[in-house]
């Protein structure tokens, strides 16, 4: 999938609810995703899910129950995130949940993939319009993300000496609109567990994209 093309799908799937999704691709030429010490973690897809939904009520922010995929076909339709073959391979269960503001506006998408038990990567999926108006969400949303699946230590790690999630996102984000480039992208680890961040400009505006994996 070209990764500089990126459109609204429409996932229907059985008895399932009708779902939005934001389409997208990942170039793995840099990712630091090894399919062979790829490993799982230790929370499952519904207890990371239904942690991950309670914890951004607070923030206005709703969080859907999680559209579950594995049957073959249906992975490869709405779950074929990889361009590398040996990551996809990885992804045998795959649950996708919408994002919405408070004001009910899509924001975008967290998917889980992995095996059938355990997931062994999580997407966060972002878009924001051309002047940054949702900046503030993806900093709740990368933040209680990562506190909640990751750890609740940045502010003791400080990876890279960054102070905060917000200010990872801030560099992020000053960091590519400082000059022209299709896609930005930054890596970080806590306590053994990958982070990638990567920022396109779409036609939408930017497209943003946490994967976490270790």
């Amino acid at each position: 999938m070209n990764k500089k093309k990126f459109l609204y799908l429409g996932i229907a799937v059985a008895v399932f609810a009708f779902v939005v999704s934001i389409s997208f691709g990942l170039s793995d030429k840099n990712s630091g995703i090894n399919p062979q010490s790829l490993s799982e973690f230790k929370f499952t897809y519904l207890e990371s899910n239904a942690k991950l939904k309670e914890s951004l009520t607070p923030y206005d922010i709703a969080m859907s129950s999680p559209v579950k995929l594995s049957k073959i076909s249906d992975i490869e339709k709405f779950c074929s995130f990889f361009a590398d073959e040996n990551i996809q391979q990885q992804v045998e269960y795959c649950t996708s949940t919408e994002l919405h503001d408070s004001n009910g506006t899509f924001l975008g998408n967290i998917h889980m993939v992995g095996s059938t038990n355990m997931p062994k990567i999580v997407l966060v999926v972002i878009q924001t319009d051309p002047f940054f108006q949702n900046l503030d969400e993806i900093k709740i949303v990368y933040d209680t993300v990562i506190e909640n699946l990751v750890c609740n230590c940045w502010e003791d790690v400080k990876p890279s000496q960054i102070e905060t999630v917000a200010d990872w996102v801030d560099r992020m984000k000053n960091f590519h609109t400082s000059d022209v480039k299709p896609t930005s992208k930054s890596d970080l680890s806590i306590r053994g567990i990958n982070l990638e961040m990567e920022l396109t400009t779409n036609t939408q505006g930017y497209l943003w994209k946490l994967i976490i994996f270790q």
